[in-house]
């Protein structure tokens, strides 16, 4: 059991490191061509478009499961403390088995857009023609995780690490 959540944490952080990476790319990008289109008059092309098609999709999906796990997403938990009389915490799973399901129908559906979008081979319009198909993948792969973590969560029920209010 702890071998495999020890995994997933490791795999978490290799996302969560994708994501960073992603953005410090995309700050560096946006900087370099804000810098040549206003002071050299020549902008970065493509950058526009490779931001917003490849790292904010990147940002906001690969941070999914280890912003869950670290706690640093919204929790309502209000009625915690009279929910946990009820034995085996049964309505806290019942939630994460909902939010696994809807995210594993994401997931799924997404799936079969990042095959579509692979076989027709789409390149983006524009001077700078680099192809589409790879930013699909990125949402079905954050999912995918986030619902793992949900699964895990309820089999497991570890605690997420920064439950405490801040």
């Amino acid at each position: 059991m702890k071998e495999i959540i020890r995994f997933f944490k490791w795999v978490e952080g290799m996302a969560m490191a994708m994501a960073v990476a992603s953005l410090f790319l995309m700050m560096a990008g946006i900087s370099i061509d804000a810098a040549g289109r206003y002071f050299l008059g020549l902008p970065l092309e493509g950058a526009f478009e490779f931001t917003e098609l490849y790292f904010m999709i990147i940002v906001v999906f690969m941070a999914l499961p280890d912003s869950y796990s670290s706690g640093t997403q919204i929790q309502l938990d209000i009625a915690n403390k009279y929910l946990d009389i009820l034995p085996g915490r049964l309505l806290e799973r019942a939630g994460l088995l909902i939010a696994a399901s809807v995210l594993g129908l994401m997931s799924w559906y997404s799936i079969d857009t990042a095959i579509e979008k692979f076989a027709d081979s789409e390149t983006a319009f524009g001077s700078i023609q680099f192809r589409l198909d790879w930013s699909y993948v990125w949402v079905p792969i954050g999912t995918s995780l986030l619902t793992l973590r949900l699964l895990l969560r309820v089999l497991f029920l570890e605690p997420v690490d920064g439950s405490q209010d801040g």
